[in-house]
């Protein structure tokens, strides 16, 4: 097995730095598609010391593991779900099984860690990651992910809570773990050089009216999603389009929970579900047959949207209505793995997806001046750092709607509880408020048209 071209730049840069003797906790960042199994595989062979690979799941370890033997390597799993438990000079291995054993890891003098899917371990220091990671007294650590990011919940002026998507490396109350991201490899090389599938996109009309976030504000609530897939008859219109894709030889299918995948199988011919307890062995039997060609259709319950691998896969559906542009973004990146029986991905969004986020191919990073990186996506929209409900408002190079908003007339608020306040300083659900139940006359009509003035540029 030979490296890409493009692989080879983020390989040494990963062997380089476990060579370095000041080390701090970073991260390569690799598309979807991108072959993250070879890049970890080459640089646990290319370093030649003692090395542990820590990923999120059986499925990622499986093919994690797969890769490194297949580049003539001889590696150990410990993985209770794998049924092994052994440490060799190589490990893979899954972090719940080894969380409680880190001083073994520390007396066998294993310092070095890469972990897959980095983002999906909490930055709290006393998370199974970290408090491995200390109790081991790893010294190198870097993280692979094709989404370095994570939904940040503050307070705002107002007294509400809102969330945000910030960098793995921004700056955290929680504190920050990964302090330096090494390598980036943009969604927009990886189509430029043709290892990126290319996509149709096929988005429908949805009502996010039923959609509530839940108390972390990392997601919707479980009962929100149900809500909205129900009384928008989400199950139906899937039926009904793959009926209609009649072309399309394999399906992945994302619905919010076991219920309504059990009920696709009922619904729609080769089509079996696929969820977290499902019995171990069934579940791989399912895959085989899926990969096969012998069944058409899967529907899933979070739990192929990251690391299944599947390169003749031709068509995904969500019906799972989300929050998390990382979920997305993955879940889409099932269907962008190139292979030369098929000619494009379709990607078939019933939840306003497409909409929300945009096309994933128009995804980048950019480091900016102060040295900290920023995610952009469609129309160079910024997507980090800003609450989520103003994105779309923030474009790169342009003027932030705060900016915006103060270049304004300065108009103070005659009376009321904000008397002597900007219009602008006060919050904005107070000024909904005050369009809604005031009395407009000429004499406070400059205080509507700074309200609506800052509304069109949303703030």
């Amino acid at each position: 097995m030979e490296l890409r071209p493009n692989q080879i730049e983020p390989v040494r840069l990963g062997i380089e730095y476990f060579n370095d003797k000041k080390p701090v906790p970073s991260i390569i960042v690799a598309p979807t598609a991108f072959g993250k199994s070879i890049v970890i595989a080459a640089i646990a062979k290319g370093v030649g010391e003692k090395l542990l690979v820590i990923q999120p799941s059986k499925e990622l370890l499986e093919q994690n593991y797969e890769k490194f033997i297949n580049l003539g390597g001889t590696a150990s799993i410990y993985s209770a779900s794998m049924g092994e438990k052994e440490i060799g000079d190589v490990t893979y291995a899954t972090i719940g099984s080894i969380v409680k054993i880190a001083t073994k890891f520390k007396e066998l003098g294993i310092t070095k860690v890469i972990i897959d899917e980095c983002d999906r371990f909490p930055r709290e220091p006393n998370g199974m990651l970290r408090r491995f990671l200390k109790g081991a007294d790893i010294k190198h650590t870097l993280g692979l992910t094709a989404t370095p990011l994570k939904l940040q919940t503050n307070m705002g002026s107002d007294g509400r809570p809102f969330s945000k998507l910030v960098m793995l490396t921004s700056r955290s109350k929680k504190g920050i773990f990964f302090k330096k991201i090494i390598y980036v490899a943009q969604i927009q090389e990886m189509v430029e050089s043709k290892f990126w599938s290319k996509l149709e996109y096929q988005s429908y009309d949805f009502n996010t009216g039923d959609l509530i976030y839940n108390t972390t504000g990392a997601e919707y609530s479980n009962s929100s999603i149900k809500k909205a897939y129900k009384n928008q008859k989400i199950s139906s219109k899937i039926v009904k389009k793959v009926e209609e894709l009649y072309n399309r030889k394999s399906i992945l299918i994302a619905v919010p929970s076991i219920d309504e995948a059990k009920e696709l199988t009922t619904l729609i011919p080769s089509c079996k579900a696929v969820y977290s307890d499902m019995p171990p062995q069934e579940r791989r039997e399912t895959l085989e047959e899926f990969k096969s060609g012998r069944l058409r259709c899967i529907a899933q319950v979070n739990i192929l949207s990251v690391g299944f691998d599947y390169p003749e896969l031709d068509c995904i559906i969500t019906g799972r209505p989300t929050a998390s542009l990382s979920w997305w973004y993955q879940f889409v990146g099932r269907v962008t793995r190139i292979h030369p029986n098929k000619s494009e991905g379709l990607v078939v969004d019933f939840v306003g997806a497409v909409p929300k986020f945009g096309k994933v191919e128009d995804i980048y990073f950019k480091e900016e001046d102060n040295g900290m990186w920023q995610m952009y996506g469609e129309d160079k929209k910024l997507l980090t750092g800003i609450p989520i409900s103003e994105i779309g408002l923030h474009i790169e190079g342009e003027k932030s709607p705060q900016e915006k908003a103060a270049e304004g007339v300065k108009v103070v608020m005659p009376f009321g509880k904000f008397a002597g306040k900007e219009v602008r300083e006060i919050p904005a659900s107070y000024r909904e408020w005050m369009l809604n139940n005031f009395s407009w006359t000429p004499f406070n009509q400059k205080v509507k048209d700074e309200i609506l003035r800052l509304k069109s540029i949303g703030i």
